[in-house]
């Protein structure tokens, strides 16, 4: 049962990852490559602090909830970027809205307890 938690927990940054190799090997020009690669930067950085908020921020748990909310709804905005932006190919649209939901459902119940 851990291993399928763990699974679970990192396919974001494996589907961010892919998605990002996928848009920067694009033929589009560099503007055009950089403004797609915005929403999986941002969701790069909800993976790494879903997983060690204290390493960067001072979280205290009162503050825990709000910064659960905050980072919730960055990661459905970075899930529906796809309805926003045109990505190169279907399938880093689609990693890229399922790794923000996945993550999006985990800041939902992350909490910092003291």
């Amino acid at each position: 049962m851990k291993q399928l938690l763990a699974v679970v927990m990192f396919f974001p940054l494996f589907a961010f990852l892919i998605a990002g190799l996928i848009e920067l090997r694009s033929d589009m020009s560099l503007a055009q490559r950089l403004g797609k690669v915005v929403p999986i930067i941002l969701g790069l950085t909800a993976f790494v602090l879903f997983f060690n908020p204290q390493g960067f921020l001072h979280v205290t748990p009162s503050s825990s909830v709000t910064l659960s909310r905050v980072m919730t709804m960055v990661c459905a905005v970075v899930a529906s970027s796809g309805a926003f932006l045109a990505y190169s190919r279907r399938v880093s649209s689609a990693l890229v809205a399922v790794g923000g939901l996945v993550l999006a459902y985990g800041w939902m119940f992350n909490r910092v307890m003291v």
